[in-house]
């Protein structure tokens, strides 16, 4: 989800941009596991530690955590209970790269 220099989405679209954000996470973290594991990809074997999300906002927005609920809810949504509990960081920037919206990083760990 992109827009121009003048144009912030709101909270609701950064919410899915977020969204889209964790399942493009898990799609990466399910093809390392499909390329590295003895047997086939099964992300039951990955544990979220932490998600850091930036939002790109103006300077009076304050909704960043709610934007990143969306990452949030994906992950517990598609891992159940070993994505419901991790640490979360939100913050604003006035500027992401490409004009993106909403950037995530993830911290896993891969439990055998």
């Amino acid at each position: 989800v992109v827009g121009s220099d003048s144009n912030f989405i709101g909270t609701d679209q950064g919410y899915e941009a977020a969204r889209w954000c964790a399942l493009n996470l898990l799609s990466t973290v399910n093809a390392y596991l499909s390329e590295n594991s003895a047997t086939s990809a099964d992300l039951s074997k990955i544990k979220v530690v932490k998600i850091f999300g930036i939002v790109r906002s103006h300077d009076d927005f304050q909704e960043q955590h709610l934007v990143m609920n969306g990452a949030s809810d994906l992950i517990k949504d598609v891992l159940g209970d070993s994505g419901a509990c991790h640490a979360r960081s939100a913050i604003g920037s006035n500027s992401l790269p490409l004009g993106i919206a909403v950037e995530v990083e993830m911290i896993c760990k891969i439990v055998e």
